[in-house]
């Protein structure tokens, strides 16, 4: 009985053995599409046509019109706006498809006579980017607004 038992478990050892060894070799799992779609970063490098609306000191809409030269990281980010000198603009947090700048002080084109700082909170897709914009003024005023826009081509 001994040897049956052992008899039946080699072979039984062997056939498993031989089922494992013609397994195919297993497959990757291809990533989901959010985890393929997370790994690629947005490219924000190139010329930005950007529309600032903030209110003016009688308290009305106004939009502001600027370019933003960015780069592919923080560094060499301007803001021009028309008739007026470079603006260099500093990337205070950058991740994923935003970016968070501020840029100032300099003459206000919304309120003339006052300089004013500028924060803004940045979302780019493709070749769009919308946002929010925190205007802080010689005054002590604090104006918040939207920004939004599209890539030069």
């Amino acid at each position: 009985m001994r040897a049956v038992i052992l008899l039946s478990t080699v072979c039984l050892t062997g056939f498993a053995a031989t089922a494992v060894a013609q397994q195919p070799p297993a497959q990757p799992k291809p990533k989901p599409a959010a985890q393929a779609a997370a790994g690629a970063k947005p490219t924000v490098a190139g010329t930005w046509a950007i529309e600032s609306t903030v209110k003016t000191a009688a308290g009305k809409d106004t939009v502001v019109n600027s370019l933003v030269t960015a780069t592919a990281d923080a560094n060499g980010w301007v803001t021009h706006l028309a008739g007026r000198d470079s603006i260099p603009t500093r990337v205070v947090a950058m991740g994923g498809d935003s970016v968070v700048t501020e840029a100032g002080p300099f003459q206000s084109v919304a309120r003339p006579g006052q300089t004013v700082t500028t924060h803004e909170s940045l979302h780019f897709k493709d070749d769009a980017v919308w946002g929010t914009i925190e205007a802080r003024y010689s005054n002590g005023e604090i104006v918040k607004g939207t920004v939004k826009g599209t890539r030069r081509k």
